[in-house]
């Protein structure tokens, strides 16, 4: 088997990628929400030993008589010994001036919150550096009002992070295992919700690959209600391929059959005229084997015509088509052949354009089968009339003068290779037929109505384009 050309992109690695790349996504953001969590509760959790010991450490400034004293309690370190592994610097500043402490203790960054003066005594908390390692910095202003001016006491107590970033990791770690169990999971249900999603397809192309070139019947398969319109459509394809090829194959028999006997014929007029001594018998029987030649030339040619209009039923688009346009030019096109039989045709156009959708070969194949087979049938020096008309529907009307058909016949006509008690001449017998499946394909009707005072009258009724849009 062939393989089809050009690329066929997988779809199921189409859907695993985009949706595990979905799940990483939301994964990440998982992660990250999750560092900053962690990160935050681990300060929460430590900045309240460290406001602890620096509001200690506020209440041990006192301004007395000799100067500023300032008594640092036990229990301010105390507290924050509570992680041993860090350490612990401080800065006590009033109005500005350095009194004791780590005079090169980092200030405030530029991106914190301007200083400002806390009557509740509340520090602010910052990150910062000192000595070459992250810190946690408080920083507490307290006012001293028993003197005017009022004295600006400042305290910075800062502590290294490392106990902060333990609590964090403890915090983190587990968080991570999950998140990522629960992507590695969520990808492996993915993928196999996927797979099974996805199973019907292929359980409809190995039906279809089983089946034997002549099997048209209908596929059965228990798929999922979502699969359902893609075998249907299959159904509906498999379907139109067997009355296609019910079709052919009956045409094909009835043409077989059709053709064989002017073929006979053929050959034996052709070894009669071979034989016959009397030249003016030879002539006679060479004159009709003129004519079953002719014959034959007709049957063939509406065969051919009848396999191509086929072909465009199952090929073309109906499309927007102006009927005057179109029947005008059928008539220039068969005028000629009509005034060699000494017929004329007569053409009126409807008062306003008639659009219907339509194919244009197809359709005027079927006005030449129609205006041809009138006037065949019509006396010389008669008339056949094309006329057009828009109420109550797109009509095009063909009378002629002939012989009729008989009222019992008016049905038989359309029958493939069916000839009427009142032909005149020796038609193929498809004309009919073919211009009755074309007028199908449109949704159009063909009636035959007896003409005044003699003749008939073909009407071709089609609906108009607005109401087939």
């Amino acid at each position: 088997m062939n393989k089809a050309p050009g690329r066929h992109p997988a779809l199921r690695r189409r859907l695993l990628l985009l949706s595990g790349a979905v799940l990483a996504g939301l994964a990440f953001l998982a992660m990250g929400l999750m560092i900053s969590y962690s990160k935050k509760t681990a300060d929460r959790s430590y900045d309240i030993m460290l406001n602890s010991a620096t509001l200690q450490m506020a209440n041990a400034v006192r301004h007395t008589e000799q100067g500023v004293i300032v008594d640092i309690p036990v229990s301010a370190f105390a507290t924050l010994a509570l992680a041993p592994q860090d350490r612990v610097f401080y800065r006590i500043s009033i109005n500005g001036t350095f009194l004791t402490g780590y005079r090169s203790l980092p200030g405030l960054p530029p991106s914190s919150p301007a200083q400002r003066q806390l009557t509740l005594q509340q520090p602010d908390f910052f990150d910062a550096e000192f000595d070459g390692e992250p810190v946690r910095v408080a920083r507490l202003i307290r006012l001293n009002t028993e003197r005017l001016p009022h004295d600006e006491i400042q305290i910075e107590v800062a502590q290294t992070r490392l106990a902060r970033q333990q609590l964090a990791d403890e915090i983190l770690y587990p968080a991570l295992e999950l998140i990522l169990g629960l992507l590695f999971s969520a990808l492996l249900l993915l993928w196999l919700g996927i797979y099974y999603a996805l199973r019907p397809f292929a359980l409809i192309a190995r039906a279809l690959a089983r089946r034997r070139p002549r099997d048209l019947t209908p596929l059965s398969l228990p798929v999922p209600r979502e699969t359902l319109p893609l075998l249907n459509t299959i159904n509906h394809f498999i379907a139109r391929q067997q009355q296609m090829l019910s079709r052919l194959e009956a045409r094909t028999s009835v043409a077989a059959h059709q053709l064989r006997t002017p073929l006979a014929s053929l050959r034996a007029l052709s070894q009669n005229a071979r034989d016959e001594q009397d030249a003016d018998k030879q002539r006679t029987q060479l004159h009709g084997l003129i004519e079953q030649c002719d014959q034959l030339a007709l049957t063939v040619d509406h065969l051919l015509n009848q396999a191509m209009l086929d072909h465009r039923f199952h090929s073309q688009e109906l499309i927007p088509v102006e009927l005057n346009v179109l029947v005008r030019k059928a008539c220039l096109a068969l005028a000629v052949p009509a005034l060699q039989r000494e017929v004329a045709l007569s053409f009126e156009p409807a008062d306003t354009p008639l659009w219907i959708r339509g194919d244009e070969v197809a359709l005027i194949q079927m006005l030449n089968n129609l205006i041809d087979n009138a006037v065949a049938h019509s006396p010389p020096n008669s008339q056949v009339e094309i006329l057009l008309r828009e109420v109550p529907e797109p009509t095009v009307l063909i009378r002629d003068r002939g012989p009729g058909i008989p009222t019992t016949e008016k049905e038989k006509v359309f029958e493939r290779f069916y000839r009427g008690s009142q032909h005149r001449y020796r038609g193929s017998g498809l004309g009919m037929a073919i211009a009755r499946d074309v007028a199908e394909h449109h949704g159009a009707r063909i009636l035959l109505q007896d003409n005044e005072p003699g003749g008939l009258q073909v009407e071709i009724h089609f609906k108009s384009h607005r109401s087939l849009s």
